[in-house]
């Protein structure tokens, strides 16, 4: 194995490793009870703060998978956990709020979207 394809596998490995501990805290800040999100909870809109976390997961998704296929997978992942989160929120006294879901599906989507001109950029290379 030459010294670039190791790095290309540790940069999917690092890539997999922040998506699924991304994906890991995004899922335990959303269930915790009302009234325990971090102080800076309030300095954003609770609707550019879904989209942003999952524009970044899915940035992450993109990074982490070898091709389109897997990305696309992982991406979709992304997307459906954030569904079944926003279904258990009322178990924590929390609301279901279906613009949640519209917001993580744009921001997943958006994520996607930058991955995908990212790439196209670099010539439809991954990593250098």
């Amino acid at each position: 194995m030459t010294t670039t394809n190791i790095h290309n596998q540790n940069s999917y490995r690092i890539a997999l490793f922040l998506w699924g501990a991304g994906l890991l805290a995004l899922v335990i800040l959303s269930l915790l009870p009302p009234g325990n999100e971090p102080s800076f909870s309030n300095l954003v809109n609770d609707k550019v703060r879904h989209f942003t976390a999952y524009a970044l997961l899915a940035l992450a998704a993109c990074y982490a998978g070898h091709d389109w296929r897997q990305r696309l997978i992982l991406s979709t992942f992304t997307f459906i956990v954030s569904v079944l989160v926003e279904f258990l929120q009322p178990l924590t006294g929390r609301d279901f709020e279906l613009l949640d879901i519209v917001a993580n599906l744009s921001g997943v989507l958006a994520g996607m979207a930058i991955a995908a001109l990212v790439f196209r950029y670099r010539g439809g290379r991954v990593r250098p």
